[in-house]
C-alpha cells in the first residue's frame, strides 16, 4: 500500500473534477447497501425546511453550497454524502422531510437534522431517539420492508450540540454527568437499531470540539481550546466503552483523529502521512465564511440585505485554503480529507472492494 503522502495531493486535485471516479470498484458490492443516516448538521442534507434567512435556515442561502445551496452546512457536500460515495452513490439518500415523494427510498433515507443531539434542544428538532422512532415507523408501515435491511448501513453523527449546556454548568461533576448521559443515549439508539435489524452501524466519535472556529475565534484562530477538547476526549472514552459489546456489527468512525491530524497535529509525529496532512490546508482553524459579529453567523444579512460576513477569496481559487467552512462545519474538501483517512477501514468493515 502506498503511503498517504504519496497519494493525497493527486487524489485531492481530482476531487472537484470527478469525485466518484475513485469509487468505481466499490460500486460492485456497495450498491447493495441501504444507507440510513441519523444525527445532526454534520450529516443533514436538507431536513430543515427552507424559511426566511436565520441562523437555523442559513444552509438554504448563499454562500452555503457556493452557487447552489442545498440545505447542507458546507460549501458543497457533508459527511453523509461521502459515506454514500463509499457505496457508489453520488450523494446521500433523500431526506425524511421529502419521504412522500415517489421513488425516494431506493437506497435508504436521511433522518439527520441540524441542531439535533441526544437531548432536547430549544429549536425542538428531532432528537436522535425521535429520528430512530421515525425510522421504526417506516419499517412498521413497510415503507422499508424487512428484506431491505438485509444489507443496511446506519451512520450516526452526533457532533456536540448537547455540550452547549456546559457553558451553564458550575462543576466538573455536572459536566461528567452530561457526558455520561449523552454517550449512554447514543449507545441506547445503537442497540435499538440493532434490534430493528440494521446490518452494519457506523458511529462517529466526537471531533476535536476545541479546534472549531467557534472555539478558536477568541484567540484569533491561533490555537485550540484544551478544555473543549478534553470534553471530546472524555466523550470518546466513554462511548468506546459503552459500544464495546456491540462491536460485531458496529464501528466507531474516529473523526477525532482524522480531524486532529489536519487541524491539531501532534508535534512529535514524524511520519510522512502526518506531515502531509498537517500541511494540507493553509488555514486550519480559521473558517472560510466568517461573520463580522462573533455572535452572528455565516450568511447573515442586515435589514438592507447587505452581507454581514466575509468569505475567503482563496477558497474559490484553492480548495486547500480552509479546513472549516463556518464556525463548526468543515468545507467540502475538509470532509474529503477527513473521510479519506477513514475509508479503507470502513470499507473493510462493510466488506466492500477497494
Amino acid at each position: 500500500m502506498k503511503p498517504l503522502a504519496a497519494i493525497i495531493i493527486p487524489v485531492l486535485v481530482l476531487l472537484l473534477v470527478a469525485m466518484n471516479a475513485a469509487h468505481v470498484e466499490s460500486r460492485r458490492s456497495g450498491m447493495m447497501y441501504q444507507l440510513y443516516v441519523f444525527g445532526d448538521s454534520y450529516a443533514d442534507t436538507g431536513n430543515l425546511p427552507k424559511s426566511n434567512l436565520s441562523r437555523e435556515s442559513r444552509q438554504w442561502y448563499k454562500p452555503y453550497g457556493t452557487s447552489s445551496p442545498s440545505g447542507r452546512f458546507s460549501n458543497r457536500f457533508v459527511q453523509s454524502d461521502f459515506v454514500a460515495s463509499w457505496l457508489g452513490h453520488h450523494e446521500a439518500p433523500q431526506t425524511f422531510r421529502l419521504r412522500n415523494r415517489n421513488d425516494i427510498t431506493r437506497f435508504g433515507m436521511n433522518f439527520a437534522v441540524a441542531g439535533s443531539g441526544v437531548l432536547e434542544v430549544p429549536e425542538k428538532v428531532a432528537t436522535l431517539s425521535k429520528q430512530v422512532d421515525n425510522f421504526e415507523g417506516l419499517i412498521k408501515d413497510r415503507t422499508f420492508p424487512p428484506w431491505r435491511l438485509r444489507f443496511s448501513l446506519a451512520l450516526i453523527a452526533i457532533s456536540g450540540n448537547d455540550y452547549a449546556r456546559i457553558a451553564n454548568m458550575s462543576s466538573s461533576n455536572d459536566t461528567m454527568a452530561l457526558i455520561e448521559t449523552v454517550t449512554t443515549g447514543i449507545a441506547k439508539e445503537v442497540q435499538r437499531l440493532q434490534d430493528l435489524g440494521m446490518n452494519r452501524i457506523l458511529v462517529n466519535n466526537m471531533h476535536p470540539l476545541g479546534c472549531t472556529p467557534f472555539r478558536t475565534r477568541p484567540n484569533s484562530y491561533t490555537h485550540c481550546d484544551d478544555v473543549a477538547n478534553a470534553v471530546a476526549a472524555t466523550h470518546n472514552k466513554l462511548l468506546a466503552e459503552k459500544l464495546g459489546n456491540y462491536r460485531g456489527n458496529v464501528m466507531l468512525l474516529d473523526l477525532n483523529t482524522a480531524f486532529s491530524r489536519v487541524v491539531h497535529p501532534n508535534p512529535n509525529a514524524t511520519g510522512s502521512d502526518d506531515e502531509t496532512l498537517a500541511k494540507t490546508f493553509k488555514n486550519k482553524l480559521r473558517p472560510s465564511c466568517e461573520s463580522f459579529d462573533p455572535k452572528g453567523y455565516c450568511g447573515q444579512e442586515d435589514e438592507n440585505g447587505s452581507p454581514q460576513y466575509s468569505v475567503t477569496d482563496d477558497l474559490s481559487k484553492d480548495m486547500f485554503s480552509n479546513f472549516y467552512w463556518d464556525d463548526v462545519h468543515p468545507t467540502h474538501t475538509g470532509w474529503f480529507v477527513a473521510m479519506m483517512q477513514l475509508e479503507e477501514e470502513a470499507k473493510a468493515f462493510l466488506d466492500l472492494k477497494n
